[in-house]
């Protein structure tokens, strides 16, 4: 029989070295390795054992002795060939390992934690071994005899945790101490206990003393031969667990485990009716209806201004999908929107929707993947990973608010989930519908060009009208010295509303109490140590805080440099806005929405509850307020500061800028009372602001169009990013300037057909974060395949190189920043 040869992808496999490795297959595992499925493969000088996806089979060994599959982790496999495909695209687009598009592309729940332990050999002699010195002889002094077991961890901990994986390896070779390793799943299926009679009634009845009514009961209401739940029986009948394990025993019971899927529970949701569609709305449905039912690779724009009706288009698209066997993905960018759009859905489309976000455990995430992937979940709803959800025959997939930065991931692989569902779209023969009442420049662009077709909603649904919006100038409240960020425009029209019993929606996309705080006396400033940024101050536990790497200071109200008792405070966030509007309504009731408030889960979900029930009349937030709610009693939108992430150093910071405001300016007049807005900023007159005002994205595209082709900055061109990361900063720059010179020497060599200019280094706008400076290089060149084999050579080259050792280096395309 020929020997079978498996290509894996290695988790211990560092960008430098990440490649399919060969393994060959032992004979009784034959069976089992199949593409797809995980296995143990030792790895390495050392042969440790790595976890490792298997991608494809091989016929020839290459001339080399290959080491052997150890084991195989999996009963069938967890990737599909399709989910290969896109694993291996992203690797070639994203500067990533194999492993991490496997991860991303997986659930939490479903990776494996190997545990590690070391145990003293049987036959060594205790007091011979406590006299060895150095590492060798700290580890052994942690044994007290011969067959004790320590976990690899223990070790680690008990000596400080300091690595000692050589020694430990060296001990393992002399035989003093035996290694053992086995893997255990970080999330396992939950199951239940089940309980049904194992014999006739009237026999069981026979076999229970008249003085146990309870055990009586359980026999009674198991009667008809079904199955019900131990923790059922012991609520309905009173019966306590030692009984029934009792009566298991005797034989009168069997019991057995079924799976329980951690999953929402959609059945208290009353079903809801078709929705009736306005005439521009049935038009853009039957518009969009159409490319679906083509069965191809299809892509479109849903550009409807806020309030237009979005959502009922997308249900009705979707059910159309469901009525053709096919299923549907529905991405939302916060998971804030979830709950509000999970209740629309669910009262449509029943036990098919499945939920994917990160504020869901991993054990309730693992059970929504087990739960589409069995077909059950063919609506999916979720944040920017639930783009991966492996929906069986997928029709359509929609990005609602697309413009959205959160659709960005900020760890490896560096994915956009709009790229992601195009690459889905195309391989799965799907419609992609990008919704937004603010498309992101490049999507409009791509529209412009005739690569996909628009459909617009230009009114709002059923008839209501856009809020009037008021540009309330701040300079002059500054010149009047009138304290507070809630101008005297803005306040007036909060009395307003509050009068007449209405509720209004607070914007400032600044968490905390305070952007900074500092003594008067000597200009102390709280810094954190490990990043080169202040520290935001939070009243609520009275401590300045880092947002980048989570240090904090405790405010005790003395400057600890001089000891003086002026502190100032500036630029004041939700938690002193918060403050504010409680001295000046005492009796308006606010929420107050960030990320301080919503930490807990089903945080979103309750405060949403209780501001559409009246239970406050004012919601205070960050972005979170900003986008897709929808209250119909809110009359009233304030922008607090308008020009917040106007001036950042960020291409992108005006699209943002425009984006967010257009947004929350739309959350007000929903139906049939028109809204207010008031947007408070220190630039009234920029272009950016009174667009925004007018609700106007062509004349903003038209001017954000003029300033992008002067930069050369997307869609107009690519912008690659190569950032360098180390402790020593003078290390850094000088790796970053050797980088420099090895591309501009490829590109006048090997990659003259690519030349690019490469401008840096130059600092991250938060330029030390966590210990670790940050500096990058730029370039602008069409994102093709002799592109990235340039960019990938030379990051490989440059974590190969020793000289390098101690900074990292990552590529990004069209970042943020």
């Amino acid at each position: 029989m020929a020997e079978k040869i498996c290509a894996v992808a290695v988790d211990a496999a560092t960008y430098a070295i990440d490649k399919l490795y060969s393994y060959r297959v032992p004979d009784e595992l034959r069976e089992q390795v199949q593409i797809g499925t995980r296995v143990l493969v030792p790895f390495g000088f050392g042969n440790k054992r790595a976890e490792a996806v298997v991608l494809a089979f091989r016929q020839d060994d290459g001339g080399y002795r290959l080491k052997p599959v150890v084991e195989v982790l999996d009963d069938e496999p967890v990737l599909s060939a399709g989910q290969l495909r896109l694993a291996a695209w992203m690797r070639e687009r994203l500067y990533c390992t194999y492993f991490d598009c496997v991860h991303a592309i997986l659930p939490a729940g479903l990776w494996f934690r190997r545990q590690e332990t070391y145990t003293l050999a049987p036959q060594a002699d205790p007091a011979a071994l406590h006299t060895r010195e150095g590492e060798a002889g700290a580890v052994l002094a942690l044994f007290d005899q011969p067959g004790q077991t320590l976990a690899a961890a223990e070790i680690r901990q008990r000596l400080g945790g300091k690595s000692v994986t050589r020694v430990l390896d060296a001990l393992t070779g002399e035989g003093i101490l035996l290694y053992h390793s086995n893997t255990v799943q970080k999330t396992g299926d939950k199951t239940e206990k089940m309980l049904a009679l194992d014999m006739e009634a009237g026999e069981a009845m026979a076999h229970i003393s008249r003085r146990s009514p309870a055990r009586m009961d359980v026999v009674s209401v198991l009667a008809d031969g079904g199955w019900m739940s131990w923790k059922e029986l012991t609520y309905m009948t009173g019966v306590s667990d030692a009984a029934l394990r009792d009566m298991v025993k005797k034989g009168l019971l069997r019991v057995r485990q079924e799976e329980r899927l951690r999953t929402p529970d959609f059945s208290a949701v009353p079903p809801a009716a078709p929705a009736v569609l306005s005439a521009a709305q049935q038009q853009v449905y039957d518009g969009l209806s159409a490319l679906l039912d083509e069965n191809a690779a299809r892509a479109a724009l849903l550009f409807g201004v806020t309030g237009s009706g979005k959502t009922q288009i997308y249900l009705e698209l979707i059910d159309r999908a469901l009525q053709q066997g096919k299923g549907a993905i529905l991405l939302v960018p916060e998971i804030g929107l979830t709950p509000q759009m999970l209740r629309q859905f669910a009262a449509r489309f029943g036990d098919q929707v499945a939920v994917l976000h990160s504020a869901l455990s991993a054990g309730e995430r693992y059970d929504s993947y087990k739960k589409i992937r069995s077909g059950r979940g063919r609506v999916v709803i979720g944040t920017r990973s639930a783009v991966f959800a492996p929906v069986a025959r997928l029709g359509v997939i929609i990005l609602d608010e697309e413009q959205d930065s959160a659709y960005r991931s900020e760890q490896n692989p560096r994915y956009h989930a709009r790229d992601v569902a195009k690459y889905r779209a195309v391989q799965e023969k799907a419609l992609l519908v990008l919704g937004s009442a603010t498309p992101s420049v490049e999507t409009y662009y791509g529209a412009r060009q005739g690569k996909y077709p628009v459909f617009t909603l230009g009114e709002r649904f059923l008839g209501a009208g856009l809020p009037d919006v008021a540009i309330a100038d701040l300079r002059g409240q500054a010149r009047e010295g009138r304290p507070g960020v809630i101008g005297s425009q803005l306040e007036q029209e909060l009395a307003d509303t509050l009068a007449r019993g209405r509720q209004a929606i607070l914007f400032l996309n600044r968490r905390g109490n305070s952007r900074v705080i500092g003594c008067a006396l000597c200009g102390w400033v709280p810094e954190c140590p490990s990043c080169s940024t202040n520290l935001t101050y939070h009243s609520a536990s009275g401590r300045a805080m880092c947002h980048y790497c989570g240090a904090s200071v405790k405010i005790t109200g003395a400057c600890p440099v001089c000891g003086g008792t002026h502190l100032f405070t500036e630029t004041p966030g939700t938690q002193k806005v918060e403050q504010e509007l409680h001295e000046k309504f005492p009796d308006a009731r606010v929420l107050r929405m960030d990320a301080d408030t919503m930490h807990t889960k089903g945080a979103h979900e309750k405060l949403f509850a209780a501001f559409a029930k009246g239970e406050a009349d004012i919601l205070l937030g960050t972005q979170m307020v900003t986008k897709g709610l929808d209250f119909e009693n809110v009359t009233l939108v304030g922008v607090l500061d308008a020009d917040q992430s106007l001036y950042a150093q960020d291409y992108r910071a005006r699209e943002r800028t425009f984006a967010l405001i257009t947004q929350v300016v739309g959350r007000a007049g929903r139906r049939f009372d028109t809204g207010r807005a008031v947007i408070q900023t220190y630039s009234p007159s920029h272009p950016v602001i009174l667009a925004a005002a007018r609700q106007d994205y062509e004349r903003f595209f038209e001017q954000e169009m003029q300033t992008r082709q002067a930069l050369r900055c997307p869609p107009v061109c690519s912008l690659t990013l190569l950032t360098a990361v180390g402790e020593i900063e003078q290390q850094v720059l000088q790796s970053l300037l050797a980088l420099k010179t090895r591309l501009q020497s490829l590109m006048e060599g090997q990659y003259a057909d690519v030349k690019a200019p490469v401008l840096g280094p130059a600092a991250a706008q938060v330029v030390r974060v966590m210990g670790r400076y940050r500096y990058h290089l730029t370039m602008r060149a069409d994102s093709t395949p002799r592109w990235r084999a340039l960019i990938a050579g030379v990051i490989r080259e440059f974590l190969q190189d020793s000289k390098n050792r101690g900074v990292t280096v990552f590529a990004e395309e069209n970042p943020d920043l």
